[in-house]
């Protein structure tokens, strides 16, 4: 068991005994959330020092330290795989990491307001996020699905601002 605290660190907990087993410090600032990873082999971190760290949970040391956010980093989320992380931010953005390169991936800006969490679908194919002001955004991944609303749109568009050309577009996809 895992557990963020205000005092700036992370702690790891025997939840049969409430032994707390480790103890991880780096942060500078509160920290908000922590995430296992799909394997159980590390934990992601986020802080209000703008920063998401990965922790080995066997050494208990910090593998790295992912920097971009622009205000505390609030929410954590791997992807199923494990290869990605996706951080919300008081910056009103979430941010997907590279886990292997430690790089940026994408930065998925919908609102202006806080984002509070983050977390993705059991498939990986979505990830929703949630804002202080009550919005849920669900961010989706998959081709398919994408092309399909892309579609319904330009039918819907189709009806009232004829266009031989947009008409083309989605004559052989499946909606």
């Amino acid at each position: 068991l895992a557990s963020a605290s205000a005092d700036q660190t992370v702690k790891i907990w025997n939840p049969e005994t409430g032994e707390v087993l480790q103890t991880l410090r780096g942060h500078k600032g509160p920290v908000w959330s922590v995430s296992y990873s799909p394997d159980g082999k590390e934990l992601a971190s986020a802080s209000a020092d703008q920063t998401v760290k990965i922790w080995n949970l066997e050494t208990g040391k910090e593998l790295q330290t992912l920097r971009g956010h622009q205000a505390w980093v609030r929410s954590v989320s791997y992807s199923p795989d494990g290869k990605e992380l996706a951080s919300a931010s008081g910056d009103g953005t979430v941010k997907i990491w590279n886990l292997e390169t430690g790089e940026e991936l994408q930065t998925l800006r919908g609102d202006k307001a806080w984002v509070n969490s983050v977390s993705y679908s059991p498939d990986g194919k979505e990830l929703a996020s949630a804002s202080n002001n009550g919005t849920i955004i669900i961010w989706s991944w998959d081709l398919d699905d994408l092309m399909a609303r892309g579609c319904n749109w330009i039918e819907d568009y189709l009806k009232s601002n004829p266009n031989e050309e947009l008409s083309e577009i989605c004559k052989n996809i499946e909606y």
